[in-house]
């Protein structure tokens, strides 16, 4: 009597339970499409982020090539141009190295006349070192 009296039967539970079931199907039956959504947003955005990580990626690597590039340029030049600088002091050392062996041949010259006016004819035959014919 006491199920009779609080008004819930066996049947009355089923029903409850049927119901509740029935609901919580109208519920995820509902957010069924707004979850898919979600899902394949998700799925877009993990896409994108990998294509701009792969463009990030393919970019760092464009610019590192061309960096590359241009320092071999830039060391090509420096080379050329340091190697121009040393052929040019190159030849003015070798200028400075002809004038010095003129004013020497010079100043050996004076020399000679020096002591042969001093000594006569016999120290003129002696010979003072030439340092073209000795280098």
């Amino acid at each position: 009597m006491g199920s009779e009296e609080s008004g819930t039967g066996p049947g009355d539970e089923g029903r409850v339970a049927e119901a509740l079931r029935a609901a919580i199907e109208r519920t995820l039956a509902a957010t069924a499409p707004a979850a898919q959504e979600t899902r394949e947003r998700a799925g877009d955005l993990v896409d994108e982020i990998s294509k701009r990580g792969q463009d990030a990626r393919e970019g760092l690597a464009r610019r590192g090539q061309e960096a590359g590039a241009e320092i071999v340029r830039l060391g090509q030049e420096a080379r050329g141009t340091l190697s121009k600088r040393g052929l040019e002091a190159t030849g003015e050392l070798r200028a400075q190295l002809d004038s010095f062996e003129n004013r020497l041949a010079s100043i050996e010259d004076l020399l000679r006349k020096a002591q042969a006016e001093n000594s006569g004819t016999a120290s003129a035959e002696t010979p003072i070192s030439n340092p073209k014919a000795e280098g």
